[in-house]
């Protein structure tokens, strides 16, 4: 049996990608820090172990076939260096093993910062990026932009090579838990759309960057699961993976695109709480520029963005599908009220 190895398995999506691979039969080993919450990964093989250090891939690739590299800083405003070592060099470091020890295929979870938001001012306001959008290296909010987008770099590197690699490109993604939450503090840092449902349900968000009519891509993280696990097992009549038919080197596990205004009057509806203000950008002032102040807030900026992708490609290649959002929405919330997160 072929031994399918997790990179942050510990995570939001990756207890979501491990207990489907488990509930299929698969052999499953997770590399996760000492520090890492291991509970609920009972049928997995857990090595301890660090993303960030060759040695420990090099033991964790040990009789492996596959590979899920899903580890990633996802947290704001971490040190530069830290985004380049955990997102883009260990990524590096993995795909350059795999290729000495042969690995059968390898699948790594990318992010949508690698390919940059949609919208004003290289597009049209409601303009929706498909995988043959290109960042613009000019327009990175922070370091960890960066770092995501240098990751899809070295990966496509391989890609020229003819390397059994391949990425997926998870939206803004949302919805329960694969362990048990009771209370916004247990929430996973992946799961940032649910903490800022929560913490407006709960009083505590404040108002929304942008002017709410920015676009973003939501989808349930189930279904971006099992598109992992759909990509990961599919076979070919050549015998090649990825299947020389698929047109890409990666592809977007995206939902719709809905208003980030109608995302919290929606849910509004459901919890039972009005939306919030809007707080639209102030770009900096000519004084501002001169005395280096009134800088814009990374994380105020990007959720003041657009970014909206589109599912067809992946759905014309390989037959992507999706819950609506409505009933991700539905689902979501009814979860919340069950795990503590509306008081």
């Amino acid at each position: 049996m072929t031994l399918h190895l997790v990179t942050g398995g510990t995570g939001y999506l990756g207890r979501h990608l491990v207990g489907k691979l488990l509930a299929a039969g698969k052999q499953v080993r997770v590399l996760a820090r000492s520090s890492s919450d291991t509970s609920g990964l009972d049928g997995a093989e857990v090595v301890t172990g660090d993303v960030t250090k060759r040695g420990d891939l090099e033991a964790a690739l040990e009789g492996v076939g596959r590979v899920f590299h899903l580890a990633a800083e996802t947290r704001d405003g971490q040190p530069a260096d830290l985004y380049d070592r955990t997102n883009h060099r260990a990524l590096t470091d993995l795909l350059e093993l795999a290729a000495e020890r042969k690995i059968e295929r390898l699948v790594y979870t990318s992010h949508y910062y690698a390919i940059g938001r949609s919208g004003e001012p290289r597009s049209a306001p409601d303009f929706v990026n498909d995988e043959n959008w290109t960042h613009d290296p000019g327009d990175m909010h922070d370091a960890h932009e960066e770092s995501k987008n240098n990751a899809e770099n070295a990966l496509s590197q391989r890609v020229s090579l003819g390397e059994p690699v391949l990425a997926l490109i998870p939206t803004m993604m949302f919805g329960p838990e694969a362990r048990p939450v009771t209370g916004p503090g247990e929430l996973s840092k992946g799961n940032r759309i649910v903490a800022m449902l929560s913490d407006h349900a709960r009083g505590r968000f404040g108002p929304l960057s942008g002017d709410g009519k920015q676009l973003w891509n939501l989808v349930h993280v189930e279904d971006v699961a099992a598109a992992h696990m759909a990509v990961m097992d599919a076979d070919d009549a050549s015998g090649k993976w990825p299947p020389p038919a698929w047109i890409q080197w990666h592809y977007f596990c995206a939902g719709e695109n809905i208003r980030a205004g109608d995302l919290f009057a929606q849910f509004g509806k459901a919890a039972g709480v009005a939306p919030p203000p809007c707080k639209p950008l102030k770009k900096p002032g000519l004084l501002g520029k001169l005395f280096g102040g009134g800088e814009v807030d990374p994380r105020a900026a990007i959720d003041a963005h657009s970014w909206a992708f589109s599912p067809e490609i992946a759905a014309g290649d390989w037959g992507y599908t999706h819950r609506p959002f409505a009933e991700a929405l539905a689902e979501t919330v009814e979860w919340m009220g069950k795990s503590g997160l509306l008081k």
